[in-house]
């Protein structure tokens, strides 16, 4: 009986120690919400940039996926907080293109803005849409649709009107035979229309990026002023 018993603290002996030993080997157990990183910081959807273009866009000679590329003219700030300095890079690419045509029908084109570059040459993938057109460096009066596209000009419709309907009602005057010569005088004459405006956007032009979707990243530390020239810092 007293062999047995002996045993049996043996054995409670060896499986405490086992178990302690495991214990020891876990690593510790990380809290909930380990994986989220404090030092990141989102740039809610909606956000707007103001940038300078850098390349030149027009609806007859761009083609689908061209660069286009500008710059930040102003901070982007999150919270009161800075996070996107000014002067950054900002590419995209043209997307829809389509060239001015005959009826007074205007040239369209859209821009995806891509890529952001961070100070550290980083690329941050963003999407991103033109929202206005606040200067143009070229000429024209091209202006920006509901839906981010930028769009070539036309006749007015009172000189589509014009060029429509003053030689069919002449034809009309004329009986059936001038009425019929009139209706094809005046579908020629819509036919004949000026060719709408080309969309454009010159380089060096002024324009207004809204931000389609969060953006996520992890600012860069600031960099701190040079020394002065006597050694001390500024």
């Amino acid at each position: 009986m007293k062999k047995k018993l002996r045993w049996m603290l043996v054995w409670c002996a060896l499986v405490a120690g086992t178990a302690a030993l495991t214990a020891a080997q876990e690593p510790d157990a990380q809290p909930a919400d380990a994986g989220d990183n404090p030092s990141e910081i989102t740039i809610p959807e909606g956000t707007e940039f103001k940038l300078q273009l850098h390349s030149t866009i027009n609806s007859r000679t761009s083609k689908v996926g061209d660069r286009v590329m500008s710059t930040m003219l102003d901070p982007v700030d999150v919270e009161d907080q800075d996070v996107l300095p000014k002067g950054l890079r900002v590419d995209g690419h043209v997307g829809e293109v389509k060239a001015a045509a005959h009826r007074g029908k205007g040239g369209f084109l859209t821009i995806v803005f891509d890529t952001v570059e961070l100070p550290n040459g980083e690329k941050l993938a963003i999407q991103g849409s033109l929202t206005e057109v606040f200067s143009n460096a070229g000429a024209g009066g091209t202006n920006v649709g509901a839906e981010g596209e930028l769009k070539g000009g036309g006749p007015n419709r009172a000189k589509q009107a014009a060029m429509v309907i003053v030689p069919a009602s002449a034809g009309a005057a004329g009986g059936i035979a001038g009425g019929i010569a009139g209706g094809v005088t005046g579908i020629m004459a819509a036919y004949l229309l000026p060719k709408g405006k080309e969309a454009s956007l010159a380089a060096g032009s002024l324009i207004g990026m809204r931000l389609d979707r969060d953006v996520t990243l992890t600012p860069s530390p600031q960099t701190p002023p040079p020394p002065a020239a006597d050694g001390k810092s500024q």
